[in-house]
């Protein structure tokens, strides 16, 4: 394998990526493996460094962090558009609070399970989501993701998780946090237009726009998702009621809540999502705007070694 260029969120997993990394690099180094190491210090930080080593020649490129740092890793994969080197591969050690994704691929958390990805040297080509929106500042962004993306109730939980101590670890923080906004949450009008066929009109709690299966620290909220079949799956949660929703948890964990009444599933390439600038947009757990936004698949265009 060449040289691999690891980029480290030291502040993931409530600070403890940066206390144990030492000991993670160790293992690495005894495994025999070429690495460069560089730590992000800012918010965006993983984007500009990842851009910065495909542009130097790294063809490997690996997130230490929760899903947030892998999103700003595959930002930087990316530029006007389009692959920087359509020949570089993502590596996901998963260490933040939701470790989502990789449940979708089947990866385990732990060392042991990242040196059996690195040996196995297997690469999987997949889907990766783009987002255009008018963020918090007024400016027009495009923002890649692989997981998943919702406006709606889903957007204000990871927001508040966001903004507290994750010491409770992925399922307990979220809960805790999904509670909390269920109490204050108001289901919100939205506009919803996909692949310009399927029109709604109508006050909902949340779309869920997925690539992956889970998200929330668990929550199977697409569980027929495939993060290589060139669609996206939508998930509608209808006009739900606090009583409906509190009574909905268990089966969303479970992946068993799409018989609800009040829950639509759609596939598509393209989402155009209204919501009159009230919701919140979350993106693979990061809150990057508030704006109205049109999602789109692009088929098959990151390698992801698994």
């Amino acid at each position: 394998m060449d040289k691999i260029f690891i980029i480290v969120n030291p502040v993931s997993a409530n600070h403890n990526t940066g206390k144990e990394w030492p000991e993670f690099e160790k293992v690495l180094q005894g495994s025999d493996y070429k690495f460069d190491t560089v730590f992000t210090e800012y918010p965006g930080h993983g984007s500009e460094l990842a851009g910065q080593a495909l542009r130097m020649g790294y063809k490997t490129i690996m997130s230490v962090g929760g899903d947030g740092t892998m999103n700003e890793v595959i930002n930087g994969f990316y530029k006007d558009g389009r692959s920087i080197d359509a020949d570089s591969r993502l590596v996901i050690f998963s260490r933040g609070t939701g470790c989502d994704f990789i449940k979708t691929l089947g990866i385990n958390k732990g060392i042991e399970s990242l040196l059996a990805v690195l040996a196995r040297n297997e690469e999987k080509q997949l889907d990766v989501g783009c987002v255009n929106f008018v963020d918090n500042t007024g400016n027009t962004t495009k923002r890649y993701f692989l997981n998943v993306a919702d406006i709606g109730m889903g957007a204000e939980t990871a927001n508040k998780v966001n903004k507290h101590s994750k010491l409770l670890k992925g399922f307990f923080s979220f809960m805790l946090g999904a509670v909390s906004t269920i109490m204050l949450y108001k289901n919100k009008d939205f506009e919803v237009v996909i692949d310009d066929e399927i029109y709604l009109n109508e006050r909902l709690n949340s779309v869920i726009v997925a690539n992956g299966k889970y998200f929330g620290g668990g929550m199977k909220i697409a569980p027929d998702a495939m993060a290589d079949d060139g669609v996206f799956d939508i998930i509608i949660l209808g006009n739900l009621s606090k009583p409906e929703i509190i009574r909905s948890f268990p089966l969303i964990y479970k992946g068993e809540h799409m018989s609800h009444p009040k829950v639509r599933h759609y596939r598509g390439k393209k989402v155009n999502i209204k919501s009159c600038g009230l919701g919140l947009i979350e993106v693979d757990g990061e809150i990057p705007g508030r704006y109205d936004a049109v999602f789109e698949i692009m088929p098959k265009t990151i390698k992801v070694l698994v």
